[in-house]
């Protein structure tokens, strides 16, 4: 499906129906990153109306020459929200390493509406050159090799083809200027007291795991998860852990809907 947001034509797709969750992902892969990991979970569920995203320099959305820097960037993805959700309906927000930098900043503009917060391997602070990394760990491979090739065959799809059709120009402008990046993120004056799940890996040499338990305070409903065996790609070197936990939280924003 394509919204247009001034110049710019975000694509996006939609799958069920229900509660809607908007599910971004990262820097540079487009929106097959979730949806590879999140659609088993939601296969097994009824309810939810699943909005997976091609954030502008991902995938097929076109990026409108309006767009010269990152505070354009995010006001085209608040516009495209308000399009595709409204201004009444609540909703949900999950995201990915960079996805999950662009859901909170959506909370922060929208934090009466949203009802849930998943954030996986997420970049917390701008620039990845910022990140509190842990020097110290080490990738690790699993000894079954046939459990490592499963590994590597899904991340060559999950990520690798994912980023076929990115717009590294576009994306490299934005890191540019990426000190405009500093706006409004866990800027809301309150708690957010919805079901949050943060979930990091132990050996992630990209954004890290320190960087997500410096903003907890923020969040009195989440769990926060480092799990060992798992760099930047947690949903896939970690599946079973990853969609286990990812079925909890969802559980816990069902519940507390209801409430």
């Amino acid at each position: 499906m394509k919204c247009n947001i001034g110049n710019t034509v975000i694509n996006y797709e939609v799958k069920g129906s229900g509660k809607p969750i908007l599910l971004f992902s990262g820097f540079a892969t487009d929106m097959n990153t979730m949806k590879n990991c999140m659609e088993p979970i939601f296969s097994k569920k009824s309810g939810w109306k699943r909005i997976y995203v091609d954030h502008p320099g991902v995938g097929d959305t076109l990026v409108g020459i309006d767009i010269k820097g990152p505070k354009d960037f995010f006001n085209t993805i608040l516009e495209f929200v308000e399009a595709v959700i409204g201004k009444k309906e609540r909703f949900v927000l999950a995201g990915y390493s960079f996805g999950g930098y662009i859901s909170r900043y959506i909370l922060n503009h929208k934090f009466n509406m949203v009802d849930g917060l998943l954030l996986i391997n997420p970049l917390i602070f701008p620039g990845i050159e910022n990140c509190d990394i842990d020097t110290n760990v080490k990738e690790i491979k699993n000894a079954d090799k046939g459990t490592q090739e499963k590994i590597e065959k899904r991340t060559a799809i999950d990520i690798d083809k994912s980023m076929a059709k990115t717009n590294f120009e576009f994306l490299n402008m934005l890191k540019d200027t990426g000190h405009e990046f500093i706006i409004e993120i866990d800027n809301f004056n309150k708690s957010f007291e919805k079901p949050t799940l943060i979930l990091t890996g132990r050996q992630d040499n990209a954004v890290g795991y320190r960087d997500a338990f410096k903003i907890i305070d923020k969040y009195p409903r989440a769990s926060y998860c480092v799990l060992d065996k798992s760099g930047h790609t947690i949903q896939i070197e970690q599946e079973e852990l990853f969609n286990k936990l990812v079925e909890e939280w969802l559980y816990r924003v069902e519940e507390n809907a209801n409430c």
